[in-house]
């Protein structure tokens, strides 16, 4: 040891090291927790989207799909209204922050999911939705109804307004 770059060079690669390594560790596990973050938000948005494309076939004339439709949404007033249009309303601040129709289909009729507005960054209603298709299909069992869900949800495109909406897709139609 008569040479003291041999004692400074391994304490000053020390000293760097101790400078750099903590920014470099926080950069990267806190980019790290970002991509985390944003894979988990991506995969909640993708349930809450399948939520809200799923539909409800009702196997019946049009008539009778609508007196059960309308039972399930009034059973309810806090969650759900029957909007001018003929629409059902499903709230989470509004009366109509998700919209759904009933639509003719050649089985009989199709309850689903048109437009629904996003708040704090993701769709809210979803929730809601599932207990509005539970209450129709347990009003279609009582009316002896037979009922279905189709077997791919619909797909939803959203609008870049200013309050975000999401709709069906062009090629769902209604």
């Amino acid at each position: 040891m008569d040479n003291p770059l041999l004692l400074f060079a391994p304490i000053a690669v020390i000293a760097v090291l101790a400078t750099l390594l903590p920014r470099w560790i926080r950069r990267s596990s806190s980019t790290r927790g970002r991509r985390a973050g944003r894979r988990f938000e991506e995969d909640q948005l993708v349930a809450l989207l399948a939520e809200l494309g799923t539909a409800v076939d009702l196997h019946t004339d049009r008539r009778t799909a609508r007196e059960i439709v309308d039972g399930a949404a009034r059973s309810e007033p806090r969650k759900f209204t029957v909007l001018d249009d003929g629409a059902y309303g499903i709230r989470f601040v509004e009366p109509d922050d998700a919209v759904a129709h009933l639509v003719p289909i050649d089985a009989g009729s199709r309850l689903q999911i048109v437009e629904f507005r996003e708040y704090l960054g993701r769709p809210n209603t979803a929730g809601f939705w599932r207990d509005l298709r539970a209450t129709v299909t347990d009003g279609a069992q009582a009316h002896g109804v037979a009922h279905s869900t189709p077997p791919s949800p619909s797909l939803f495109r959203r609008s870049e307004d200013p309050e975000p909406r999401w709709r069906l897709s062009e090629r769902e139609g209604s």
